[in-house]
């Protein structure tokens, strides 16, 4: 189920199935993303996720992207992780006067703040550790758009982060996209006299 709020995308989902087991991927060093296959064959883990990200953003206005994981399991998750698409894109091979550039990838969102502890050595995949029986763990990425115009980011709920990459949801309501506008002019803003502080201009 899909709940919409204003300016903000949120997703609810509950008696999600993510399943533990070997995942078939290939290293993400360089070249595409790793494509992380479904190979699990344990039995599947029960979760809610909620997930927000506001839909209409502007230029250089850092906003906030969170996921909330919840074990609805009498199992712990062994390593609870969020795969997030669409961060950046690619653009075609350049001539730097020495060659082709090495990495055509650009950023849309700058990654200011990254999950605290969550860094993998996985592109775009941020894990938070074991999660318990009927705990929840929230996954907060703070992001600077830099790329006007629609542009979609993907979502994806992983129960591990083993030896080949995320070990992807086997069934239900485990990933998600979240479409978003990115206006072209920042907004304008000014510094409060009082508090020293950046507010918007009236």
């Amino acid at each position: 189920m899909m709940e919409g709020i204003r300016g903000t995308t949120r997703y609810r989902a509950s008696t999600l199935a993510l399943a533990a087991g070997l995942a078939l991927g290939v290293s993400a060093c360089g070249g595409d993303d790793p494509e992380i296959e479904d190979a699990a064959k344990g039995e599947p883990f029960r979760v809610a996720v909620s997930a927000s990200f506001p839909e209409r953003q502007r230029l250089a206005d850092q906003r906030t992207l969170e996921i909330t994981v919840r074990n609805q399991d009498s199992r712990p998750l062994p390593d609870v992780a969020v795969v997030l698409n669409g961060l950046e894109r690619r653009v075609a091979g350049e001539d730097n006067g020495a060659g082709r550039i090495a990495d055509p990838r650009r950023p849309i969102w700058i990654v200011d703040q990254p999950p605290a502890g969550g860094q993998t050595a996985y592109v775009d995949t941020w894990a938070l550790g074991s999660l318990p029986a009927g705990a929840e763990r929230t996954f907060r990425w703070k992001l600077t758009p830099t790329v006007a115009g629609r542009h979609t980011v993907r979502w994806r709920v992983a129960a591990a982060v083993e030896q080949n990459g995320a070990v992807r949801a086997s069934g239900g309501r485990a990933s998600g996209t979240f479409d978003v506008r990115i206006d072209g002019k920042p907004e304008e803003t000014t510094i409060d006299p009082d508090t020293g502080k950046v507010v918007p201009a009236t």
